[in-house]
C-alpha cells in the first residue's frame, strides 16, 4: 500500500490491483502508519501529508479484522518459519482466496507453497 500512496517504484503496479479490488487487514493500518513515521523523521514526507496518506487508506482498499485468520496464520508462521505479520496476509489471501501483493520475496516464497497467487511488486 505505501508503495500505492507514497509513488514508491512499482506503484503503477500496484494501482492496477487496487483498481481491480483489493483487501487488506486491519493491521496493514499500522503497518503503513509505521512507513510514514520513517518517511516524516527521514523528511520524506512532512507529518500533514503522512497524516493525509494514512487517512486514504481505508478509501481505497477494503480493510478487515485479522481475528478470523489467526488460527491459519499460527499454522503458517510455525511451519515456514516466517513472522507472524508476515504471516497473517499470507492466512488471509489464503483464507479468501484472493491474490497477495508484496515485496516480500520470503513471504511470497510461503505464499505460493500454500498456493495463494502470489504478486512480488
Amino acid at each position: 500500500m505505501i508503495k500505492y500512496i507514497a509513488k514508491e517504484r512499482g506503484w503503477q503496479e500496484v494501482e492496477e490491483h487496487i483498481k481491480e479490488g483489493c483487501v487488506t487487514l486491519d493491521l496493514a493500518i499500522k503497518e503503513a502508519g509505521n512507513a510514514l513515521v520513517k518517511k516524516a523523521i527521514k523528511g520524506e514526507v512532512s507529518e500533514k501529508t503522512a497524516k493525509e496518506i494514512l487517512s486514504r487508506v481505508p478509501r481505497i482498499v477494503r480493510v478487515l479484522p485479522q481475528t478470523e485468520h489467526l488460527p491459519k496464520t499460527l499454522e503458517v508462521s510455525i511451519k515456514h518459519k516466517l513472522s507472524f505479520y508476515d504471516a497473517l496476509f499470507v492466512a488471509l489471501s489464503s483464507n479468501i482466496g484472493a491474490p497477495l501483493l508484496t515485496s516480500d520475496k520470503k513471504q511470497a516464497g510461503v505464499s505460493s507453497e500454500n498456493g495463494v497467487t502470489t504478486f512480488i511488486i
